[in-house]
Protein backbone atom coordinates (compact mmCIF):
# COMPACT_ATOMS: atom_id res chain seq x y z
CA UNK A 1 0.00 0.00 0.00
CA UNK A 2 1.31 3.48 -1.12
CA UNK A 3 0.45 7.04 0.50
CA UNK A 4 1.58 9.94 -1.45
CA UNK A 5 3.24 12.44 0.77
CA UNK A 6 4.12 16.12 0.05
CA UNK A 7 7.68 17.96 -0.23
CA UNK A 8 9.23 21.46 0.08
CA UNK A 9 9.46 22.26 -3.40
CA UNK A 10 11.67 25.24 -2.91
CA UNK A 11 14.19 22.90 -1.17
CA UNK A 12 14.14 20.27 -3.41
CA UNK A 13 14.46 22.53 -6.46
CA UNK A 14 17.60 24.76 -4.07
CA UNK A 15 19.24 20.68 -3.96
CA UNK A 16 18.84 20.24 -7.29
CA UNK A 17 19.89 22.93 -9.13
CA UNK A 18 21.46 25.84 -7.03
CA UNK A 19 21.49 29.14 -6.65
CA UNK A 20 25.13 29.70 -8.63
CA UNK A 21 23.43 27.79 -11.50
CA UNK A 22 19.79 29.58 -11.04
CA UNK A 23 21.46 33.07 -11.56
CA UNK A 24 22.63 32.04 -14.85
CA UNK A 25 19.94 31.23 -16.42
CA UNK A 26 17.98 34.79 -16.84
CA UNK A 27 20.96 36.25 -19.18
CA UNK A 28 20.45 33.03 -20.90
CA UNK A 29 16.87 33.44 -21.49
CA UNK A 30 17.46 37.22 -22.17
CA UNK A 31 19.80 36.42 -24.88
CA UNK A 32 17.72 33.64 -26.53
CA UNK A 33 14.66 36.31 -27.22
CA UNK A 34 17.73 38.63 -28.84
CA UNK A 35 18.58 35.27 -31.00
CA UNK A 36 15.21 34.92 -32.24
CA UNK A 37 14.86 39.39 -33.13
CA UNK A 38 18.31 38.57 -34.85
CA UNK A 39 17.22 35.49 -36.88
CA UNK A 40 14.09 37.42 -37.77
CA UNK A 41 15.72 40.38 -39.32
CA UNK A 42 18.34 37.81 -41.16
CA UNK A 43 15.39 35.71 -42.77
CA UNK A 44 13.51 37.94 -45.02
CA UNK A 45 10.06 35.46 -44.86
CA UNK A 46 10.22 35.96 -41.26
CA UNK A 47 10.93 39.77 -40.94
CA UNK A 48 6.98 40.85 -41.67
CA UNK A 49 4.11 40.63 -39.68
CA UNK A 50 2.90 37.34 -39.98
CA UNK A 51 6.13 36.21 -39.87
CA UNK A 52 6.34 37.94 -36.22
CA UNK A 53 3.35 35.92 -35.26
CA UNK A 54 5.52 33.06 -35.31
CA UNK A 55 8.01 34.30 -32.98
CA UNK A 56 6.79 32.81 -29.77
CA UNK A 57 7.31 29.60 -31.25
CA UNK A 58 10.97 30.50 -32.08
CA UNK A 59 11.20 31.93 -28.59
CA UNK A 60 11.13 28.55 -27.05
CA UNK A 61 13.72 26.76 -29.64
CA UNK A 62 15.93 29.82 -28.54
CA UNK A 63 15.65 28.69 -25.05
CA UNK A 64 16.16 25.39 -25.58
CA UNK A 65 19.49 26.35 -27.51
CA UNK A 66 21.01 28.31 -25.45
CA UNK A 67 20.10 26.36 -22.10
CA UNK A 68 21.38 23.19 -24.07
CA UNK A 69 24.58 25.28 -25.62
CA UNK A 70 25.33 26.52 -21.58
CA UNK A 71 25.25 22.54 -20.74
CA UNK A 72 27.05 21.49 -22.92
CA UNK A 73 29.79 23.59 -21.98
CA UNK A 74 30.14 22.53 -18.39
CA UNK A 75 28.21 26.56 -17.47
CA UNK A 76 25.00 24.79 -15.44
CA UNK A 77 27.85 22.51 -13.65
CA UNK A 78 26.19 18.95 -13.45
CA UNK A 79 22.86 19.69 -15.05
CA UNK A 80 23.43 17.56 -18.87
CA UNK A 81 21.32 18.57 -21.88
CA UNK A 82 19.47 15.73 -23.96
CA UNK A 83 16.97 16.08 -27.10
CA UNK A 84 14.61 13.73 -27.07
CA UNK A 85 11.57 12.87 -28.99
CA UNK A 86 7.83 13.62 -27.70
CA UNK A 87 5.77 10.22 -27.41
CA UNK A 88 4.75 10.03 -31.25
CA UNK A 89 8.08 11.17 -32.08
CA UNK A 90 6.59 13.91 -34.58
CA UNK A 91 8.50 16.59 -32.90
CA UNK A 92 11.59 16.94 -30.35
CA UNK A 93 12.27 18.96 -27.81
CA UNK A 94 15.07 19.54 -24.80
CA UNK A 95 15.03 18.38 -21.54
CA UNK A 96 17.58 18.92 -18.56
CA UNK A 97 18.40 16.26 -16.80
CA UNK A 98 19.95 16.52 -13.06
CA UNK A 99 20.83 13.51 -10.65
CA UNK A 100 17.32 13.15 -9.58
CA UNK A 101 14.86 14.57 -12.06
CA UNK A 102 13.82 15.96 -15.89
CA UNK A 103 13.29 19.39 -16.25
CA UNK A 104 11.15 21.15 -19.43
CA UNK A 105 11.32 23.77 -21.00
CA UNK A 106 8.19 25.42 -22.31
CA UNK A 107 7.16 28.93 -23.25
CA UNK A 108 4.03 29.75 -20.90
CA UNK A 109 1.53 32.96 -21.36
CA UNK A 110 1.34 33.83 -18.22
CA UNK A 111 3.55 33.16 -14.76
CA UNK A 112 0.33 31.04 -13.14
CA UNK A 113 -0.22 28.64 -15.42
CA UNK A 114 2.24 26.09 -16.88
CA UNK A 115 2.54 24.78 -20.37
CA UNK A 116 -0.57 23.46 -22.38
CA UNK A 117 -1.16 19.73 -22.28
CA UNK A 118 1.41 17.36 -24.38
CA UNK A 119 1.83 13.39 -23.67
CA UNK A 120 5.06 13.21 -22.45
CA UNK A 121 5.10 16.14 -19.50
CA UNK A 122 1.61 14.20 -18.62
CA UNK A 123 3.81 11.02 -17.99
CA UNK A 124 6.37 12.91 -16.83
CA UNK A 125 3.83 14.45 -14.20
CA UNK A 126 2.86 10.81 -13.20
CA UNK A 127 6.55 10.42 -11.18
CA UNK A 128 6.23 13.40 -9.32
CA UNK A 129 5.39 11.51 -6.00
CA UNK A 130 6.78 10.14 -2.60
CA UNK A 131 5.36 7.55 -1.39
CA UNK A 132 5.58 5.52 1.75
CA UNK A 133 6.04 1.61 1.28
CA UNK A 134 4.03 -0.12 4.47
CA UNK A 135 6.21 -3.29 3.28
CA UNK A 136 9.23 -2.04 4.31
CA UNK A 137 8.72 0.81 5.80
CA UNK A 138 10.31 3.26 4.65
CA UNK A 139 9.82 6.04 2.08
CA UNK A 140 10.14 5.73 -1.59
CA UNK A 141 11.31 8.46 -4.20
CA UNK A 142 10.17 8.11 -7.92
CA UNK A 143 12.50 10.56 -10.38
CA UNK A 144 11.30 13.94 -10.39
CA UNK A 145 9.93 16.40 -13.22
CA UNK A 146 10.05 19.67 -12.73
CA UNK A 147 8.86 22.44 -15.23
CA UNK A 148 10.62 25.57 -16.26
CA UNK A 149 8.21 28.30 -18.06
CA UNK A 150 8.96 31.63 -19.60
CA UNK A 151 7.88 34.45 -21.46
CA UNK A 152 8.71 38.52 -22.05
CA UNK A 153 7.20 41.81 -21.99
CA UNK A 154 8.21 44.05 -25.07
CA UNK A 155 11.12 41.28 -25.77
CA UNK A 156 12.70 41.51 -21.67
CA UNK A 157 12.12 38.85 -19.90
CA UNK A 158 8.77 38.77 -17.40
CA UNK A 159 9.03 35.57 -16.13
CA UNK A 160 10.99 32.75 -15.75
CA UNK A 161 9.34 29.93 -13.51
CA UNK A 162 10.85 26.78 -12.25
CA UNK A 163 8.96 24.38 -9.91
CA UNK A 164 6.26 21.17 -10.01
CA UNK A 165 2.95 21.58 -11.96
CA UNK A 166 -0.34 20.26 -10.34
CA UNK A 167 -0.96 18.38 -13.78
CA UNK A 168 -4.09 20.28 -14.22
CA UNK A 169 -2.47 23.64 -16.11
CA UNK A 170 -1.27 25.42 -13.03
CA UNK A 171 1.43 25.30 -10.36
CA UNK A 172 1.68 23.21 -7.23
CA UNK A 173 4.55 25.32 -6.13
CA UNK A 174 6.87 27.25 -8.00
CA UNK A 175 9.96 29.84 -8.07
CA UNK A 176 10.40 32.54 -10.47
CA UNK A 177 13.89 32.95 -11.10
CA UNK A 178 13.59 36.55 -11.82
CA UNK A 179 12.81 37.43 -8.13
CA UNK A 180 16.17 36.27 -7.27
CA UNK A 181 19.34 37.57 -7.67
CA UNK A 182 20.79 36.76 -11.01
CA UNK A 183 23.85 37.69 -13.33
CA UNK A 184 23.99 41.36 -15.18
CA UNK A 185 26.54 42.15 -17.12
CA UNK A 186 28.59 45.17 -17.51
CA UNK A 187 28.07 47.49 -20.45
CA UNK A 188 31.85 45.86 -21.75
CA UNK A 189 30.36 42.67 -21.08
CA UNK A 190 26.82 43.38 -23.28
CA UNK A 191 29.08 44.49 -26.39
CA UNK A 192 30.95 41.26 -26.03
CA UNK A 193 27.32 39.03 -25.86
CA UNK A 194 26.08 40.73 -29.18
CA UNK A 195 24.84 37.79 -31.22
CA UNK A 196 26.97 37.16 -33.93
CA UNK A 197 26.55 35.64 -37.38
CA UNK A 198 28.16 32.36 -36.19
CA UNK A 199 25.33 31.72 -33.15
CA UNK A 200 22.52 32.68 -36.12
CA UNK A 201 23.83 29.70 -37.68
CA UNK A 202 24.37 27.44 -34.80
CA UNK A 203 20.85 28.52 -33.80
CA UNK A 204 19.53 27.81 -37.52
CA UNK A 205 21.08 24.02 -37.53
CA UNK A 206 19.97 23.55 -33.91
CA UNK A 207 16.36 24.60 -34.52
CA UNK A 208 16.45 22.30 -38.06
CA UNK A 209 18.26 19.40 -36.55
CA UNK A 210 15.88 19.77 -33.29
CA UNK A 211 12.94 18.72 -35.42
CA UNK A 212 14.55 16.71 -38.43
CA UNK A 213 17.59 14.79 -36.26
CA UNK A 214 16.60 14.83 -32.88
CA UNK A 215 16.75 11.99 -30.16
CA UNK A 216 20.11 11.02 -31.05
CA UNK A 217 22.00 12.35 -28.12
Amino acid sequence: MNISVPFDVRNFVNSEIELPVRRRIVPLVQQAYELVDECIKDVSFLNWYLGKKHRGYLDNIAVQFTLYEAASMGMLQDISAHIVPNATRSAYHVELKTPNTIVTINRALSKTITARKANYRTILQQDNQFFWDFWKNEVREEPGYLEFTHNHINRKVDFINLGVPNGKGKWFSCIDLTKEIYLVGTPREEEKNTISKEQLVKFKSFAQGVYNDGGKN
